[in-house]
């Protein structure tokens, strides 16, 4: 039976992280699985099982080193998505959860949620709001991976944000409007959205304002897993920025995509009605 896989460890950030896994369940039709690696024979769980035993999520208890143990079970064929707790902005308090939540996002292909620390979602999660730069690869992932994940009643919003570098030149025309855009692009990369909206400036401010007035529970980002300096520039501006879980689909880009480009493909957020 497929499931959603809630990696839990004794931080604070337990709780978010196994309330955003129940809603993502609900979210999906899975059920609830969390596992907790043990680093030491002394280290208690006794927390961890009370939660779990509370809300009636099975706990699988591991013990070694949490990076390997914890990709390993986030490949199994029946994961259907998993959660950890966040990490934007390491400290030296926190640097090995730290290290293993990087290890998980540059190595698994499951999608995975990330939640920031000690927090999880408001509530269900109704809306989506899917920002979309426009590339075939983008709305691929959307259609392979992300369709088929929500089993739940939602609305579909696509955000398309407009660069400096990419304003059509045909807006300059009279008879073109930004509806006749809006409509084409729908029916081009995303032809099951309710509506669009169309925005102007840097994808990160514009998720984060986004996510602010639409009262977003969760944000989705698809990217092509390196962490490198020159990859990945929307993922971390808004995993370091955002007070909401943020979902990564991992998608592999085409092999002729510019290296600064290629890591993220789409933006999606999901927000509360």
């Amino acid at each position: 039976m497929m499931h959603v896989l809630a990696a839990l460890d004794t931080s604070s950030s337990a709780r978010g992280v196994l309330d955003t896994a129940l809603h993502v369940g609900r979210l999906t039709g899975t059920t609830v699985v969390a596992v907790h690696v043990r680093t030491g024979a002394a280290e208690p769980v006794d927390m961890i099982e009370a939660r779990c035993e509370e809300e009636g999520v099975a706990l699988r208890v591991l013990s070694g080193d949490p990076g390997p143990i914890l990709i390993k079970a986030l490949g199994g064929p029946e994961v259907a998505a998993a959660v950890i707790g966040g990490c934007a902005r390491p400290t030296p308090t926190v640097a090995g959860a730290c290290r293993v939540t990087h290890a998980i996002l540059e190595r698994t292909n499951t999608p995975v949620v990330v939640t920031p620390q000690a927090r999880g979602t408001r509530g269900e999660i109704h809306r989506l709001l899917l920002p979309l730069e426009g590339s075939d690869v983008s709305s691929r992932a959307v259609l392979d991976q992300l369709v088929p994940l929500i089993t739940a009643d939602v609305e579909l919003e696509v955000l398309h944000v407009f660069t400096p570098d990419t304003v059509p030149a045909m807006l300059d025309q009279p008879a073109y409007s930004l509806d006749t855009l809006g409509k084409e692009f729908l029916s081009r990369h995303c032809p099951g959205a309710d509506r669009i909206a169309l925005r102007g400036g840097g994808v990160v401010d514009q998720v984060a304002r986004v996510s602010v007035d639409d009262q977003v529970d969760l944000i989705v980002l698809t990217w092509s897993q390196s962490s490198s300096p020159r990859h990945a520039q929307v993922v971390r501006g808004v995993l370091e920025g955002s007070s909401m879980p943020v979902l990564l689909l991992p998608v592999q880009p085409p092999a002729d995509s510019p290296a600064d480009t290629a890591a993220v493909h789409s933006t999606i957020t999901l927000v509360d009605r």
